[in-house]
């Protein structure tokens, strides 16, 4: 195989064609599941109320989780922290509470009793000219897409080819934290855990949560593209995958704090839309800090899979992020990926390969057939979760390859040059994924 570190991209397909073969129909099932969620042609908004409805069930039952409601935007729903709005310098209580150094807060409303009244409460607080909005839980590549399970691949990428890693360069991924252990292959060689993802912490266990792996497969990608960087994955989530505004938020502060001094990527591979037509704002006040605090640091982040123009946050936050969609194979927009003239590139998203975790999906036992995942396993997965860290992982791998560059001018090298295309972007080819058919 072509060693990771190779600047010949796209990099070559490590399966052989019999195995790509046997991968199709899983990546066919991601795919259909995201394009048309219920994989029937039903309505997407009925799909994902049914996953929705069932992590709720799974909360309660285990008595975990950060309680939540749901809001109907746009014919999709969006789940809102129960009870809490944030808010900004200038509400009147926010001094007291406020943790030295931040600039918004989280504000109880306890008598709030359903997410219209909430709103109603951040517009009376927006109507004072003081920044306020709900809460909102936060998904990983904005989507339930938690039935759209990644399928396990026989392949095997071999013993991770280890060098010395460069401790000036990082990718800090924002995500489900790390599994806790370490590879037998060697390739989580290099990749700190910052948050620890537990895997199953929701009943029943001995079955991985929804989106549990989604960091390590992250982690994954982004070593596939550069073997030398460091990659510290932080954990800004609860259990099934689901964290909110504000975690994030002080999961992308702690990464740029930890990586003072470094040439450093943040990778957010998760996404929100805008509430009631208010971003989110913690959100945007971290990418705003990270900016005017670190303004090298190179912020990358998954464009979400709406198959929408709509722009999902922190991907539009502007010039202070690059806003990553997902092509198919041959290099077309895929179906599932959100576009617009707010998102800077695309890379292929469909069928990607990767590190993953052991453990058994689906997370309950009638959701689908069972899939048990072994040490050491491998993976496929679609989504623009794993497009952002393939670019994330580029610019590493020329930050490594040149002393003193900055993640800025490495990614503003990568683009250079390349095709572009209307609401992808720049379009740049990086891992083959998989034809699903």
């Amino acid at each position: 195989m072509t060693s990771p570190a190779s600047p010949r991209w796209p990099l070559p397909d490590p399966r052989a064609p019999g195995q790509i073969d046997q991968d199709r129909p899983a990546v066919r099932a991601q795919v259909s599941k995201l394009t048309s969620p219920d994989g029937r042609g039903g309505t997407p908004a009925a799909d994902r109320i049914g996953v929705v409805q069932r992590m709720i069930a799974r909360q309660r039952a285990s008595g975990t989780g950060t309680p939540f409601d749901v809001l109907m935007q746009n014919n999709r729903p969006v789940l809102i922290a129960r009870h809490e709005l944030v808010v900004g310098a200038g509400h009147e209580s926010y001094q007291a509470a406020d943790r030295p150094g931040r600039k918004v807060r989280i504000q109880r409303v306890p008598d709030a009793q359903d997410v219209n009244r909430l709103l109603a409460e951040a517009k009376t607080l927006r109507d004072q000219e003081i920044s306020a909005n709900v809460n909102p839980m936060v998904p990983l590549g904005y989507v339930i897409k938690g039935d759209a399970y990644p399928g396990l691949t026989s392949v095997a990428l071999g013993q991770f080819p280890a060098g010395a890693i460069d401790p000036s360069v990082r990718v800090a991924i924002i995500d489900t934290g790390r599994f806790q252990g370490d590879r037998g292959d060697g390739w989580s060689t290099g990749v700190e855990a910052k948050g620890v993802d537990l895997l199953d912490e929701v009943a029943p266990k001995n079955r991985n949560d929804f989106f549990a792996g989604h960091g390590t497969f992250t982690a994954g990608v982004v070593r596939q593209i550069s073997a030398a960087c460091e990659i510290a994955v932080y954990r800004f989530t609860g259990n099934d995958g689901l964290g909110t505004d504000t975690a994030a938020a002080e999961a992308m502060l702690r990464a740029a704090a930890d990586g003072a001094g470094k040439r450093l990527i943040i990778n957010a591979s998760f996404g929100v839309p805008a509430v009631d037509g208010v971003p989110p704002i913690a959100l945007r006040q971290a990418v705003e800090d990270i900016a005017a605090t670190y303004p090298e640091v190179l912020i990358v982040a998954s464009a979400g899979n709406d198959g929408t123009d709509e722009p999902i946050y922190p991907a539009a936050f502007g010039d202070l992020v690059r806003a990553v969609g997902a092509l198919n194979p041959d290099l077309t927009r895929a179906g599932f990926s959100n576009f617009g003239p707010w998102v800077d590139c695309s890379t292929v998203g469909v069928g990607i390969v990767s590190t993953f975790v052991p453990g058994t999906l689906p997370p309950e036992p009638d959701l689908g057939p069972t899939i048990v995942f072994p040490e050491d396993s491998w993976a496929t997965w679609s989504g623009t979760s794993f497009t952002a860290p393939q670019i994330s992982g580029a610019v590493a791998h020329l930050c490594t390859q040149a002393a003193g560059l900055s993640p800025k001018a490495a990614y503003t090298q990568l683009v250079a040059g390349r095709a572009m295309a209307s609401g992808v972007g720049a379009v740049v080819h990086l891992l083959p994924g998989t034809d699903p058919g």
